[in-house]
């Protein structure tokens, strides 16, 4: 326990408390870089007028009654000294070496637990070239002080874009697809609406006794991306590369879907090239028909988490930071639930196939109303049998499956923070037990992908990242080509 005099203090919520048990104890790790050196001063600077004026980053988690796992945020003075680092590094460092130096860094401060007695973030500046930048801010933030977006929120409202100094960064937000039932009539609505019930309702149940099989008995085949048992606590290794945003764009408008069914068609793609390499590998006496039916029989599933409530927003964060504004919990935290998409894992000849089946499986799993019935069994279950009851059943369904997916969009414009221009945002999340993490983050026209990796399982990182731009260029040249040859048909 930590005590503190004086000081307001808040109740933590269930979800909040489930992020510091030992089975689901996560932590987000998130890279920046810089188009120029930093002065150390400047970042100690920013973070004491801007990032600790959010209560979050001035609270002490207290935990109240162990047996019950009552906890509260508690208020106490911050020294930035024991949050800001700098690392005296060698200014010669080539950039390759600094992308090693980077990683190594990376792992090993993921693996470093939290202070308890301190506010549960860190800044760390790292003034050597990499590949992509010649700085590297490094934030690490305890999951419980909020979702993954609310997070990215807090350190971009600490900046402003590069085409305008006094203007915030402004994220995308989601446009809503206009609907055709004006154009069906009455009836035609009406049965629209009752079909599209029923298929709600058969969706669910089906999705619901999906994962609770997958929480009792029902796990992914044995394959190059699952681990086992205490993978939260494995070494892991923690690379990203940086693709292009423009070319997702184009397959998207070319395909008429969302971002998301292009990086899930994306992600298939790349997983199963992964995968077919690795078993032709180790199967060398047969041969790649053999092999690819093998690999197409494999049952591995992605588990994807998301916040059911509204995320706070740049503006915001802005608001609580500048503004003195309160901290609204009705859009801070953790609500968080999870969904199952299955990986088919087959090597199309028309490399378009993996965005269509990756809209169908998408459009369908939103007519399931599974991730919200999930969250509130996962409520129950915490309010009859406890906290840690709730964190062995995430943790049950995270070794159960093979991978764990996010996605955050980012401003659309470049921005700059401790008066230097970021290059790249890669954010991650150290603690999740699975082997494979991987993460999507948009950056003006840059989507960085961001692998955590279990590197006794996945000993060539590198190799994912490379099979992931290559599907990305081989989906984007079969688009090109649909592009010109839908123009062709239509000037005819």
């Amino acid at each position: 326990m930590v005590l503190v005099e004086g000081g307001e203090s808040e109740v933590v919520s269930p979800f909040a408390r489930l992020l510091q048990t030992p089975y689901f104890n996560l932590t987000v790790i998130a890279i920046m870089g810089f188009a120029s050196p930093i002065e150390f001063a400047t970042v100690k600077y920013e973070v004491s007028e801007k990032l600790i004026k959010h209560p979050r980053f001035t609270s002490l988690l207290i935990m109240e009654d162990e047996k019950k796992c009552k906890m509260s945020w508690k208020q106490t003075k911050v020294n930035v000294d024991e949050h800001v680092f700098e690392h005296a590094l060698d200014p010669e460092l080539e950039p390759k070496q600094g992308d090693i130096f980077l990683e190594e860094f990376t792992k090993a401060l993921a693996e470093k637990p939290f202070d308890p007695s301190k506010p549960l973030w860190e800044v760390h500046l790292l003034n050597m070239k990499t590949s992509n930048s010649n700085s590297t801010v490094i934030f690490k933030i305890h999951h419980s002080l909020g979702d993954g977006i609310s997070l990215i929120s807090i350190v971009l409202a600490c900046g402003r874009t590069c085409s305008d100094p006094e203007a915030l960064p402004v994220l995308p937000s989601r446009k809503k697809r206009r609907s055709d039932e004006c154009k069906k009539g009455f009836f035609g609505a009406l049965f629209s609406f009752i079909w599209t019930l029923i298929l709600m309702m058969f969706y669910t149940i089906i999705d619901s006794w999906a994962m609770l099989g997958t929480v009792l008995f029902f796990k992914d085949s044995d394959n190059p991306l699952k681990g086992g048992e205490g993978l939260e606590n494995s070494p892991k290794r923690y690379v990203h590369r940086i693709l292009n945003m423009d070319d997702v764009r184009l397959i998207k408008n070319s395909m008429d879907t969302t971002v998301n069914d292009v990086l899930f068609g994306v992600t298939d793609a790349a997983i199963t090239r992964y995968i077919q390499r690795r078993y032709e590998k180790d199967m060398v006496n047969e041969d790649k028909e053999t092999v690819k039916k093998m690999v197409e029989r494999l049952r591995v599933r992605a588990g994807v988490a998301f916040n059911m409530r509204p995320s706070a927003t740049i503006q915001d964060a802005y608001g609580v930071i500048h503004e003195n504004k309160k901290l609204d919990v009705k859009t801070w935290g953790n609500m968080v639930t999870f969904v199952m998409i299955p990986l088919h894992l087959k090597i199309h000849e028309d490399p378009l196939r993996y965005i269509r089946d990756a809209k169908a499986l998408l459009y369908r799993k939103k007519l399931s109303a599974q991730s919200i019935i999930g969250y509130y069994v996962l409520k129950i279950l915490i309010y009859l049998f406890g906290l840690m009851y709730g964190g062995k059943t995430i943790h049950r369904f995270h070794r159960q499956i093979s991978v764990n997916m996010s996605n955050v969009m980012g401003p659309r414009e470049e921005i700059f923070i401790f008066n230097t221009p970021i290059t790249y945002l890669a954010p991650t999340v150290s603690g999740v037990p699975v082997s494979t993490l991987i993460h999507f983050q948009s950056y003006g026209s840059k989507l960085i992908l961001s692998l955590a990796l279990d590197e006794k399982l996945i000993p060539d990182p590198h190799q994912l990242c490379d099979d992931f731009q290559y599907s990305l260029q081989l989906i984007k040249d079969a688009a090109m080509k649909k592009i010109i040859a839908d123009g062709n048909r239509s000037s005819v």
